[in-house]
């Protein structure tokens, strides 16, 4: 298994197949969110959602960041992995005030 690393993304992959992956971004200088943790059915989930989590975790600490957590298997993770990079403040995710995905299709409005 290899991992590789862009700019807000992590990826597990074996024989050029992918396996894992975790996704972030820059919310500003000093906060990254994590967006979304993706491991493909009959892979060891938590055993390389770990592997992605500390690796993020790492690079957060070497950009001396704070992290905000969107995905749902993360927030878990580090409710008993706790870390000083996490924000103190985290992003609703539920109710009125959560974070809404963009629509990846959106209705054309404007006439041309």
């Amino acid at each position: 298994m290899t991992m590789t690393e862009h700019p807000g993304e992590l990826a597990i992959s074996e024989d050029d197949r992918l396996l894992a992956s975790l996704h972030y971004l820059s919310l500003d200088e000093s906060t990254w969110v994590l967006e979304q943790i993706f491991v493909r059915p009959a892979q060891p989930a938590a055993t390389l959602a770990e592997q992605l989590i500390k690796r993020f975790t790492q690079l957060a600490t070497a950009a001396d960041v704070r992290i905000k957590l969107l995905d749902p298997y993360a927030k878990r993770y580090f409710a008993t992995h706790p870390t000083d990079q996490l924000a103190a403040h985290q992003l609703p995710v539920d109710g009125a005030d959560a974070i809404r995905p963009v629509a990846l299709h959106l209705e054309h409005t404007e006439e041309e």
